[in-house]
């Protein structure tokens, strides 16, 4: 069964996997026409997109969609088109659903917020710090 294509869905292939934790570096092409000379130049761009399950090998063809991970990752992949190498697609790692991934961000965001409120249970409890104490030997240096 073919995934459906949405409207932001960009075609890419992988030119370095395996060398970053969870992401990949893919070149997506375009062409663009100079009136000047009045001839198409084709122009390529490098992007880092975010593969959880690190499926992907150098030189797969594979469909992206943006969708903010990081400061420098900002697309996910989708699926994968066609297969480079000699590994299949069935032997490797499945791609996330977009259910999976927002499966994910949500059990995320709640470890987040579970982390937070127990610090800020810990702030409650009383001072601590470095140099509070007003006792002798409590805090601070002693002369």
């Amino acid at each position: 069964m073919r995934p459906t294509l949405s409207l932001h869905d960009i075609t890419a292939v992988v030119v370095s996997a395996g060398r970053m934790m969870q992401a990949a570096k893919v070149r997506t092409t375009k062409q663009i026409y100079n009136a000047r000379i009045q001839k198409h130049f084709t122009i390529s761009r490098h992007h880092l997109v975010s593969d959880p399950t690190s499926a992907l090998r150098t030189g797969d063809v594979i469909r992206m969609a943006p969708e903010r991970h990081s400061r420098l990752i900002r697309h996910v992949v989708t699926a994968i088109i066609a297969p480079a190498g000699g590994e299949p697609i069935e032997e490797r790692p499945a791609v996330l659903t977009a259910a999976e991934r927002e499966g994910r961000r949500e059990a995320k965001a709640e470890r987040r917020r579970d982390r937070e409120s127990g610090r800020e249970g810990r702030k409650d409890d009383g001072e601590r710090g470095r140099g509070g104490g007003d006792k002798e030997g409590e805090g601070g240096v002693t002369v």
